[in-house]
């Protein structure tokens, strides 16, 4: 989850094979734009990121950044559709990548997404759990819910294949989004401290193994 050039080239839409010099220097003026914002989500939070600190970074005025997106909650909410999509994309190729079955493929998608946040770092966090604009709540709700329903595909098709145990994938999969979300709230929000990065990563995949092959009590392997 860290803000990247190319992030910027993805989001803006395919321009037409030669530019006059004025279309040239909108698509400039607005990669800058998401550009500066990123930094300075990366930097401080949604909240660090003030229109008028994006015109300094951007090297824009004011004025110009209301010509590309009409408010701060539009401008913000493409960031976050533009770079959730682009990591729950890797997500998704990760689980189809893998050979084996539906722990190894659960696996692979946690350790993914973990290894990711951990690297965006306070962008990450900011992505992850800080309140913004209502529409970046709406997107981050969305995404969420992208998450369970692979989650839960995954785990159906374990049971199916008879390598998990027959329980409610819906609340499964909550519970799989829960403990990969929450477990990384605190290591983003304080930087500062030292952490073995792997390790947590492998705490959180196995306690998401465990989460899904438990068997509820009074129940047998039979």
């Amino acid at each position: 989850m860290q803000p990247q050039q190319s992030d910027v080239a993805a989001a803006r839409p395919a321009p037409p094979e030669k530019l006059t010099a004025t279309q040239a220097r909108r698509v400039a003026a607005r990669d800058s734009i998401l550009r500066a914002a990123r930094e300075l989500i990366a930097e401080d939070g949604f909240a660090g990121a003030q229109v008028s600190l994006i015109a300094v970074r951007a090297g824009v005025g004011v004025g110009s950044i209301y010509k590309h997106f009409p408010s701060r909650a539009e401008l913000f909410a493409e960031i976050y559709r533009d770079v959730a999509a682009r990591e729950f994309a890797r997500v998704k190729a990760a689980v189809a990548e893998t050979d084996g079955g539906a722990g190894a493929r659960i696996a692979a998608a946690v350790a993914t997404f973990c290894t990711r946040a951990l690297r965006g770092g306070r962008f990450a966090y900011a992505l992850l759990v800080e309140h913004s604009e209502p529409d970046v709540d709406e997107h981050r709700l969305a995404f969420r819910e992208g998450y369970r329903t692979l989650f839960r595909e995954v785990l159906d098709q374990g049971i199916d294949d008879g390598e998990i145990p027959a329980q409610d994938t819906d609340t499964a999969a909550a519970a799989l989004l829960g403990i990969m979300t929450e477990t990384l709230v605190r290591p983003l929000a304080d930087l500062d401290q030292k952490r073995d990065s792997q390790a947590l990563i492998e705490q959180v995949v196995n306690l998401c193994s465990a989460t899904v092959q438990a068997r509820p009590p009074g129940r047998s392997d039979t």
